[in-house]
Parts: C-alpha cells; sequence; structure tokens
C-alpha cells in the first residue's frame, strides 16, 4: 500500500481554504475571485511546474487584472503552498477512502489507498512534480508532507499489534518498529510512480497501464510483503501470474 502524501481536488468544487487566508473578511465577489485565482494557479501548475510560473500567467488564466493579486495573496509562494496544501487534503479522509469496503478486507482497503494515489499521478502528474519540487525549495512544507505521510500510516501501524500478536509490535521499541515496515512498504513504490507518470520512462511505458492495473501491481506487492502471502487470487487481473512467484 502506498499511503498518500497527495490526494486529488476536483477543479468544479470548491477547495479547502488553508491557514493562509486574507486577514480581512472579502465580499461575495471577493472571494469568487480568489477562488478563481486558485482554480487558475492549480491548472498552471499542473501544466507549467513550480519553478515556471509567474503571477502573470495565474492572473491571466483567471481572467483576473494582474495588479489584483497582491488583494488577495502576498506572494507567489503563498498561492502555491495554499494550492498544494489544498490537494493534499483530501489524504486524510479516511472515511470516503475506505466506503463501502468490509471489515477484515485488508487487501481492499490496502488496494483503495493505492487507487487515490495512482490516480492523483495519472491524472496530475505536473501537480505531483510541483509537490517535489516546493519540497525541495521549503523546508517547512516538505516536514509537513512527510508528516503527513507518518500520520497517515497511523491506521495500519496501530493495527500491527493485533494483526501479528507473535511479532512483539505492542512491546518497548515494538511500535516505532512496526512504523518502519509499515514506512518501507509503503514508500518503495515512489520510484515507479515518479518514473512512470512524471518522467515518462519509455521503458516502463512500454505497455501502457491503465490506473486500476498500477494500483494492482503495488497493492499486491504490499501485501505480500507485509501478511506474506499471496492475495485472494478472485480479486487479481494483471498480476494473477505472480501467485506463482514463491520458493
Amino acid at each position: 500500500m502506498l499511503v498518500l502524501t497527495c490526494s486529488r481536488v476536483k477543479r468544479d468544487v470548491d477547495v479547502t481554504e488553508s491557514e493562509n487566508k486574507p486577514k480581512k473578511a472579502l465580499s461575495a465577489k471577493g472571494e469568487k475571485a480568489r477562488q478563481k485565482l486558485k482554480h487558475a494557479a492549480f491548472e498552471v501548475l499542473d501544466e507549467m511546474g513550480y519553478h515556471d510560473i509567474r503571477i502573470a500567467d495565474v492572473t491571466q488564466r483567471a481572467g483576473v487584472a494582474s495588479g489584483l493579486f497582491y488583494h488577495y495573496f502576498p506572494d507567489l509562494l503563498t498561492l502555491t503552498r495554499e494550492v498544494l496544501e489544498d490537494f493534499t487534503a483530501n489524504a486524510k479522509q479516511t472515511q470516503k477512502i475506505e466506503q463501502g469496503i468490509t471489515k477484515g478486507d485488508w487487501y481492499g482497503r490496502i488496494y483503495a489507498y493505492n487507487h487515490l494515489v495512482v490516480s492523483s499521478y495519472s491524472e496530475h502528474p505536473g501537480i505531483m512534480r510541483c509537490l517535489l519540487q516546493l519540497a525541495d525549495a521549503d523546508k517547512e512544507f516538505s516536514r509537513m508532507l512527510r508528516q503527513g505521510f507518518i500520520e497517515q500510516l497511523s491506521w495500519l501501524t496501530h493495527q500491527m499489534p493485533r494483526l501479528f500478536p507473535d511479532a512483539g509490535f505492542d512491546q518497548a521499541h515494538g511500535e516505532h518498529q512496526s512504523l518502519l515496515v509499515v514506512y518501507s512498504l509503503s514508500g518503495m513504490a515512489q520510484t515507479l510512480l515518479r518514473d512512470y507518470y512524471i518522467n515518462e520512462e519509455p521503458e516502463l511505458r512500454h505497455a501502457s497501464l491503465t490506473d486500476d492495473a498500477v494500483a494492482e501491481l503495488l497493492s499486491v506487492i504490499f501485501y505480500r510483503g507485509l501478511f506474506l502471502e499471496h492475495p485472494p487470487a478472485d480479486r487479481l487481473h494483471y498480476t494473477a501470474q505472480l501467485s506463482h512467484m514463491h520458493r
């Protein structure tokens, strides 16, 4: 399972406001203009990346006069951070992600998380690149992403003592060890997703895979690494033959 550090934000719905709110309450018209700037920034970031974006690109896309930008945001970095923080916010909505999954269906839960993050990479590779770019440039943003990643792993690390009672995860240092196990399994897919969707590595893209296939592959690898067994065969399609990978 690749627990999300990022998630999708629909362009046609209201986005969550971050802590970077204007000091004075805006009128309905002002709030509408502010949201237009955020949606425009999302689109431009997705197309151009963080390093190439300019204020003029955003205001032109939003249809807002360039001089009004600073009425709503102090600088381009603040706007970018707010847009990207909104983008990651849905990853914390565990109940939505797991909606309809039967209790005890561990493969289903793992797949649900993976499918959400795969869809994020597939639909918005430019935004995913921006997350990495801003994390490199902004230590506070980088820390926020890492902390969010760890927090989202907690749902599984807290289950580890019950899932594996003989492993001693409820003893001294056991909770930390369970976090390291889950962190390692969750993080190993990052390179694949980056090179497949962002860098479009030709060798990886030789066979064009659906989001379902990529999510299934990541989920099977995680499931096998955690439980040391293959997921139920009737749940698999793209990776069905991997059940023969055992010694």
